[in-house]
């Protein structure tokens, strides 16, 4: 039924209003859309974004939503490289006031229960955690007393840091910054010796990434169920 529900909002579409867009750091930047219509999502899920003001080879593309309904606005982040797809071109191109459509949000990349939490970002994998953490921080008498964010990202271009800092000042959520794939799979191997299948982990990156992990996850004994990623791909 949750799988359902997960999906049905694909046939929903919305035009969303460019506001305002800004480099985070390095080749990352951040977009902000508005909506007239409300729009409800749950922290984690990612929007079907289409282009409208350009004609483009593959208009379509899924992001990971940054922000939470309260904030009102939808935030989305990423690498732009100095010869960017002319998806990410035509998002360059963008002035305040454009629009582009959006379906959904949909996926099942969310928490509904109080286990022990180990997030897992590869580089601008870090996007949909952004939202769950904040929207951890809204329920806090419902967290887990032990959520960990492990944070990768070889060149050290960390966004995103200053609220993921507080949010550890407020919470028991504890993000550590890494730039070396051993020393993720050593906290990862922490958490487990710790919680093992009494713990929720989560995955994104690419499927580099996302492929190993999952398979040390198992390797530990680590049960299906309790895995869940999300795997981005270059455009």
């Amino acid at each position: 039924m949750n799988l359902l529900k997960d999906i049905l909002p694909i046939f929903k579409k919305y035009q969303i209003t460019f506001k305002e867009k800004y480099r985070e750091v390095g080749d990352i930047y951040t977009f902000i859309f508005e909506s007239e219509e409300q729009i409800n999502w749950k922290a984690g899920q990612h929007g079907i974004c289409t282009i409208n003001h350009v004609k483009i080879n593959k208009p379509t593309r899924a992001f990971s939503i940054a922000s939470i309904p309260s904030e009102g606005h939808i935030k989305i982040s990423m690498r732009i490289s100095e010869n960017p797809s002319e998806y990410k071109q035509a998002l360059l191109n963008l002035q305040p006031g454009m629009k582009i459509s959006m379906r959904g949000p949909i996926g099942s990349f969310y928490t509904e229960n109080q286990k022990p939490l180990l997030f897992i970002a590869g580089g601008i994998g870090i996007t949909p955690y952004r939202a769950l953490i904040k929207n951890l921080l809204l329920k806090s008498v419902q967290m887990s007393n032990d959520v960990q964010l492990l944070y990768m990202d070889s060149r050290e271009e960390f966004i995103y840091r200053e609220e993921l800092e507080e949010a550890g000042r407020l919470s028991a959520i504890n993000t550590k910054y890494l730039n070396k794939r051993e020393a993720l799979n050593e906290e990862i191997e922490k958490f487990i010796a710790k919680h093992n299948n009494e713990g929720e982990y989560f995955i994104v990156g690419t499927k580099s990434m996302v492929n190993p992990i999952k398979a040390l996850l198992k390797s530990k004994g680590i049960k299906k169920k309790n895995i869940k990623k999300d795997t981005f791909f270059g455009y």
